[in-house]
């Protein structure tokens, strides 16, 4: 049975976000456009708010675990894997190129597997990620975070925060 939910999902899911992104792949990077890959996607995602914007090249998998709030955007070229839950608040922006990742791969008897391991994330309300900024498996941030460009976050991060770095910290100013 699971096996068929896979399929289900690939056929009523998976695909029709990546036909959309075909299809849509020689519009502009623009507000309108943006709106308009958002309004395609959102009936293929678990949850979603008003006034999603989507940018050109993004990939969403396991979008059936994807809950988002109102008025998010998702910057062009981003990875987003759900596979583990994931979770956006209202007003959360991923800066472009950026990968949001719930799974990590498992190692067994010092061999990296194809199979893995997956934990939710949870994105609070009002927070923006920088461009290149990637999230791992198991992080929640808090509300009204600043991620910076670049920023690797691998721990919580609590509301109201400014991090930056591999691994992501606090830091003061941005």
């Amino acid at each position: 049975m699971k096996y068929v939910r896979i399929i289900i999902d690939f056929l009523i899911r998976d695909t029709p976000i990546h036909l959309i992104n075909l299809v849509t792949v020689l519009l502009p990077n623009h507000l309108i456009t943006n709106r308009i890959r958002g309004g395609l996607i959102r009936p293929f995602l678990g949850k979603c708010g008003r006034r999603l914007q989507i940018g050109k090249g993004v990939i969403i998998n396991n979008p059936r675990n994807l809950r988002m709030g109102n008025d998010c955007y998702i910057s062009h070229y981003c990875y987003v894997q759900a596979k583990g839950g994931l979770e956006f608040g209202d007003n959360v922006i991923i800066g472009p190129m950026s990968i949001i990742a719930t799974s990590n791969h498992i190692f067994e008897k010092g061999v990296v597997k194809n199979k893995g391991s997956h934990k939710p994330i949870v994105i609070g309300k009002g927070t923006w990620c920088g461009g290149h900024v990637v999230i791992t498996s198991g992080v929640n941030i808090g509300e009204s975070v600043v991620v910076a460009a670049g920023a690797v976050v691998t721990k919580d991060v609590i509301s109201n925060k400014k991090v930056a770095g591999v691994p992501a910290k606090e830091i003061t100013s941005c």
